[in-house]
This record gives structure tokens, C-alpha cells and sequence, in this order.
């Protein structure tokens, strides 16, 4: 895999989380460092995904980015999946073991990247709910091929992406020492973002359980985009 030039596959990437990964993974391309990369937006309809890879591209320009050197294409999950490198999961736990089963046979010595929490609303807030497993980053490991390397990370990032100031810290976890380094190098230079290696894939539910207290806080403390920072 060239760390230098990647094709990204963003599967479930028309919704929120989904954009915003987009949108911070584009723009590493306009970057004098940083992982190169063609974003491939999987959707299961390939309208969808055409016209969030549009949307995209017309929401940077509108910033004033050059987006001549920035390719975001649109395909239905199965086929982004096959023509990609690397996968990110951006959908609901619930979601995420059926799009697996019918994706399973694309992900062969692939990475795949979890930011993926299952939690429920209990009343006004919400709570960490993990499966069986332990962790949703654990669960995904069962049901993908044995050549699939699973990372955790990504979990408790700001959605704003344009408009973000302040760094944040961001835990990346993995059995695999190899894609957790390319990981980290990814997240280096996506803006705003301090890569920490969070450790085994195991540590994913720490990692996990952190998003719906960061949405608790937020909530009831009148405050947006909470992230984390270690000192």
C-alpha cells in the first residue's frame, strides 16, 4: 500500500460524519505535506453518492479552496469498497454488520478504519451499549476477512472541519502496528487533529465510550464540537 497516494473509500459518506471526514481527507491534497489521496463516497445508491462527492467539492470551493488537484468520486458502497485501499466505516453500529456481510469479499489485506459507536438515547442523553464483542472496533474484526486490519480511531473529532481552530487529540488503536502508523501519518495532516496511539484494538471501547460523554457535556453545558486533549 503507497502511503504516498491512497484511494480512500468513505462508506456511508453522505451523512454528517461521513462529510466531514470527506471534506478533511480532500483537504490534505492542497497540503505541501500529507497523505495524497483520491476519496471515493460509498453510499447504497450511487445518485446519493454522486451528488454528495459534488457537494463536496462545491462546499471547498465556496470556501476558496483550488480543488483542480482533488478527486471525489461517488459509487454504491460494494463497488467503493473493491476500488479502494482503505475503508472508513461513518454509519451506525446498527448498520454496520449487514453492510459488512455484503461487502466482506472487497476488504482482502485492506485497511479498515472504525470511528463507529453503539450507544442509545436513555431519556435526554446518551449511553455506550457495546455488542458482545466488547467494542464495536472488536466486532467488526470478527466479521472481516483475517488479511483485514482493523483500526479504531476517529471517534471524538469536531464535524466542523472548515471553521475548526483548536487541536484536538485523536487516540488511533490497532493490533496491527503497520496500519496504525499509517493511520496516524493519515491523521497528522487532516488539520486540527493530534494522533496518539491508543495501543491494541482491545482499548477500542475505551476510545468508543468517550463520544457519548463528549455528547452529554455538550448538551448540558450549551457547547458544540467538544473534543478531546491530553497534558
Amino acid at each position: 500500500m503507497n502511503s504516498e497516494k491512497l484511494k480512500i473509500a468513505v462508506l456511508g459518506g453522505t451523512g454528517n460524519i461521513g462529510e466531514g471526514m470527506v471534506l478533511r481527507l480532500a483537504l490534505q491534497n492542497l497540503m505541501p505535506e500529507g497523505v495524497k489521496n483520491e476519496i471515493i463516497i460509498g453510499s447504497r445508491s450511487l445518485e446519493t453518492a454522486e451528488e454528495a462527492a459534488k457537494k463536496a467539492l462545491s462546499e471547498l470551493e465556496n470556501c476558496g479552496f483550488d480543488t483542480s488537484g482533488i478527486k471525489i468520486t461517488g459509487m454504491n458502497n460494494f463497488e467503493a469498497a473493491k476500488a479502494a485501499e482503505m475503508a472508513i466505516l461513518t454509519i451506525r453500529f446498527d448498520h454496520v454488520l449487514p453492510l459488512l456481510e455484503e461487502i466482506k469479499e472487497t476488504l482482502e489485506n485492506k485497511i479498515v478504519i472504525s470511528p463507529v459507536v453503539p450507544m442509545v438515547k436513555e431519556g435526554s442523553f446518551m449511553a455506550y451499549r457495546p455488542p458482545a464483542e466488547g467494542s464495536a472496533a472488536l466486532a467488526i474484526q470478527k466479521n472481516v476477512p483475517e488479511t483485514t486490519k482493523v483500526v479504531a480511531a476517529f471517534h471524538n473529532i469536531p464535524a466542523d472541519v472548515v471553521k475548526c481552530k483548536a487541536v484536538h487529540d485523536a487516540l488511533v488503536c490497532s493490533d496491527d502496528e503497520e496500519a496504525k502508523k499509517l493511520v496516524m501519518e493519515l491523521t497528522r495532516h487532516m488539520g486540527c487533529l493530534k494522533p496518539l496511539d491508543g495501543g491494541p484494538l482491545k482499548q477500542a471501547a475505551t476510545m468508543e465510550s468517550l463520544t457519548p460523554l463528549l455528547i452529554n457535556l455538550a448538551k448540558l453545558n450549551g457547547l458544540k464540537d467538544l473534543g478531546i486533549n491530553f497534558s
